[in-house]
């Protein structure tokens, strides 16, 4: 109350005089301030300052003026003019004034109109060993601080005027830049007064990453070598982890590489890209475009004796565990490109790779299968035997099949007698020493032609157990050949009932193999050749 009765004796005593009392040699000025609807700016805050005038950091502010007195309700205004140049500056609201006057001439201000105010900010140039600038205007009060780099705002200025802009160090307060403006009503105005940085991106790959033609921000990048695999194996469905990210614009700038070839994986949000490329590939990229993600589901054939494997993806950083049966899940895989899986036993053994194509969106299982042998490149494991009562082999080749349009394999014998139910020959392949578990196998597929028959047969046969009377085999019954045309077998895992000695019964020949299968093997009988191509078992991966 007793400041307001402060200000009411104020406008009362400049009622009643026409001018305030100056300093000697001053004049008596007069004027009337309206705002741009053409009303009276009553009570405006008005201030008379120097030209030269800068404020005290002690006093530092964002008002344009701390009012040296107010227009009365009409918007009129009286003051005794300093001796030389002075800054008149007249604030009402979001509208202001601002002018330069001099005591020569008409000692009349007039009417004054008074304009939307504008905004400056930007960035100004920090001395070193300063952690901030104060920014003024000469001839006001204004003074604001800026940041660490230099940041600043003056969010209230008057338009349509030039304006002194001064900058004080931080450290002592000294004058160490100007800058001249003139504001647009309403407009803010950016300038950078930092020395000129050289482009962050210059000398960098750059691209930009897209999805349905716009711009994807913020994505996450990753450069691995193309054969990379995790360092450490545990549990995570993180695809990648992210080596730097796109900028708003979907920006990306990344160093040179090295020659060699890369995975380059980009994701965001469920989308995402993956390819091997070139370091020059890379650095000729404009734009990945971003797809669909796919979550991919299989099996693998675990090694006997283990209860789990690890499965990865060359280049990738996401890892995942199988259950007891080797089903596994890799989830928010990129989509469309061809990916190597790979998978690790519990000793930390790679034993099987496999590439695959996952489809944008896909979910469904992908059911194993894996080509045990198409005698095209490998075959040094693959051997021809015979019986122990006297058969022989002819001839083994691996020779061009104008119908398979492929290699085959073609063996020649001849067998004891003819009604000798013992006489046979053999053909195979181990399939590893210690043994796969096989219990999820669906089938054995295979293609043959000849002049007897055949049967397949999954075995664990070694030497020791052949002394011991424990070797164990599941086999198929014969099945007729055809010495003119090839045909496809297939032999499903309820079919393999046979022990060596032909005595039928499944449950006792497979389920007391299955979980532990070291050879596979073809006999033949009667007839005098055959041929094998296209080994394939369906169920199993490895």
């Amino acid at each position: 109350m007793k400041r307001l009765a402060c200000l009411l004796s104020a406008f009362l005593l400049w009622n009643c005089s026409d001018k305030v009392a100056g300093g000697p040699g001053s004049e008596t000025t007069n004027g009337i301030a309206y705002l741009g609807n053409g009303s009276v700016a009553s009570y405006a805050r008005i201030a008379v300052r120097s030209v030269d005038y800068t404020s005290s950091v002690d006093s530092a502010t964002n008002e344009l003026v701390n009012s040296g007195f107010y227009a009365d309700s009409l918007g009129r205004f009286s003051f005794e003019a300093p001796d030389g140049e002075y800054r008149l500056t007249i604030v009402h609201g979001g509208s202001a004034y601002t002018g330069l006057y001099t005591t020569k001439g008409d000692t009349s201000i007039g009417s004054i109109n008074l304009e939307p105010t504008a905004s400056l900010r930007g960035f100004a140039d920090v001395p070193k060993k300063c952690n901030f600038v104060w920014v003024g205007v000469r001839g006001m009060d204004v003074l604001v601080r800026s940041d660490s780099v230099g940041r600043f705002m003056l969010s209230q200025l008057p338009s349509n005027d030039s304006l002194d802009v001064y900058f004080l160090r931080g450290d002592d307060n000294t004058v160490y830049d100007n800058l001249s403006v003139k504001l647009e009503p309403n407009k803010t105005e950016m300038i950078d007064l930092q020395p000129e940085k050289p482009d962050p991106n210059e000398g960098k790959v750059t691209f930009v990453a897209v999805a349905d033609g716009k711009a994807v921000p913020y994505a996450s990048l990753a450069i691995r070598k193309a054969d990379a695999r995790v360092e450490s194996l545990r549990v995570s469905n993180v695809v990648v982890d992210a080596d730097v990210y796109a900028d708003q614009d979907g920006l990306f700038a990344i160093d040179s590489l090295k020659s060699g070839d890369y995975r380059l994986t980009v994701m965001q949000s469920g989308l995402s890209y993956s390819k091997v490329l070139s370091a020059k590939q890379i650095a000729a990229l404009d734009t990945v475009e971003l797809q669909e993600t796919s979550n991919y589901m299989s099996r693998v054939t675990l090694h006997a004796g283990d209860s789990f494997a690890w499965v990865g993806v060359y280049g990738l950083d996401v890892v995942t565990k199988t259950n007891e049966e080797g089903v596994f899940s890799l989830p928010l895989l990129p989509s469309n490109d061809s990916l190597e899986i790979y998978v690790i036993d519990e000793k930390d053994s790679l034993y099987v790779t496999k590439k695959i194509v996952p489809s944008e969106g896909d979910v469904d299982f992908d059911y194993p299968s894996v080509i045990i042998q198409d005698f095209e490149t490998d075959t040094a494991s693959w051997y021809f035997s015979v019986d122990s009562i006297g058969s022989k082999v002819i001839s083994k080749a691996f020779e061009d099949d104008k119908d398979r349009k492929s290699k085959v394999f073609h063996g020649k014998y001849s067998l004891v007698g003819t009604n000798n139910t013992y006489a046979w020959v053999v053909t195979g392949m181990y399939l590893r020493d210690e043994g796969w578990n096989l219990s999820m196998l669906d089938s054995i597929s295979f293609y043959a032609k000849g002049s007897g028959q055949i049967r397949v047969s999954l075995e664990n046969w070694t030497r020791e157990s052949e002394v011991a009377g424990l070797s164990l085999k599941a086999a198929s019954g014969w099945k007729d050949l055809n010495s003119q045309k090839w045909t496809r077998y297939v032999v499903k895992y309820d079919d393999l009932c046979y022990t060596a000695q032909d005595v039928e019964n499944c449950y006792i020949a497979w389920n007391t193999l299955k979980d532990d299968v070291r050879q596979l093997h073809f006999f033949v009988r009667n007839g005098t050749e055959f041929y094998l191509d296209d080994i394939e078992l369906y169920g199993a991966l490895f």
